[in-house]
């Protein structure tokens, strides 16, 4: 059994991955939701840069290290915040973790190709079947009030795992030697500039910063990126990564308790239907690459290749 700091660790990150979609929920009802991701990603990058320095921590050198670790962070946060802030104008927000969670999923079929003695089984293409299924359930899910915006929402939203597949597939096997802390710092920099064009464009609309939005804000730069990346980071120290995947199981299912107790966010019989068995292909997903060595081992056995 892990230690207890690893146990608490894992439940932490769950917990507060789980609450972060109807956090930004509350944020994006007050503030443009480019101009609410662009906000955080500066305060981010701004955060992590001043921890990278404390630290002591080198940021990635040369000139295709620094460009995919750009890439990577442009994935992650310019460009799926982008997507995530502005849909969850039209769609409830445990929906929209429902279509995060489905990453793992295309991560192993990606991994097929490109990642050596990672190959698809019959378990995982199971779970890859049951996961498109979930998928196309999930799109149109939101009411029929949300008209087109809704539509396009959840579109942007089955893409969205899909790149996120590409960004982990290029931290496999390009950013595992550089430090985390200012790698990352160094994609959400990038995704600021991202960012900057499409909330200046909001920026007519108006600001109205309540005391809610400021710490919704407050939670998802300290909480839901920082320390979460943090500790996600450690954790794939201490446990096999087909464990650290399972978090994807627990994190719709509280995502979708949240919106709906605390949110009042509707849930249809198509949402938890096409929820239930994007989690079930996670799960299978997860049981499929049981036999994968710790983290640990499989960084010394196959090192990063050299710039």
């Amino acid at each position: 059994m892990p230690p207890v700091r690893v146990i608490a660790g894992y439940v932490s990150v769950a917990l507060i991955w789980g609450s972060t979609w109807a956090t930004i929920k509350i944020g994006v009802n007050d503030v443009p939701p480019f101009v609410f991701a662009f906000a955080r990603a500066v305060a981010v990058a701004g955060l992590l840069t001043i921890i990278a320095i404390a630290l002591r921590q080198s940021f990635p050198r040369g000139r295709r290290t620094m460009a995919i670790a750009m890439i990577v962070g442009l994935i992650n946060i310019g460009w799926s915040w982008a997507i995530i802030f502005w849909s969850e104008q039209f769609v409830p927000s445990g929906l929209v973790s429902v279509f995060g969670a489905a990453a793992p999923v295309w991560t192993a079929v990606l991994a097929h190709f490109i990642v050596k003695d990672d190959r698809l089984s019959a378990l995982k293409i199971l779970g890859l079947a049951l996961g498109l299924v979930g998928t196309v359930i999930l799109i149109g899910a939101p009411e029929a009030a949300e008209g087109t915006a809704g539509l396009i929402a959840t579109g942007l939203l089955a893409l969205m795992p899909i790149t996120w597949a590409i960004a982990a597939i290029l931290q496999s096997r390009f950013l595992r030697t550089v430090a985390p802390i200012p790698t990352v710092a160094l994609g959400t920099w990038a995704s600021a500039l991202l960012l900057a064009p499409l909330a200046l464009l909001q920026t007519p609309q108006g600001q109205h910063w309540t005391l809610a939005s400021v710490l919704a804000f407050a939670y998802l730069v300290v909480f839901g990126t920082c320390f979460g990346m943090v500790v996600s980071l450690w954790l794939y120290r201490k446990l096999r990564p087909t464990t650290i995947t399972l978090i994807q199981v627990l994190v719709p299912a509280e995502a979708i308790l949240i919106g709906t107790v605390w949110l009042g966010e509707p849930v249809t019989v198509r949402m938890l239907g096409g929820a239930t068995l994007v989690v079930a292909a996670v799960a299978l997903n997860a049981i499929a690459g049981g036999g994968l060595p710790p983290a640990e081992e499989r960084l010394a056995a196959d090192p990063a290749p050299a710039d």
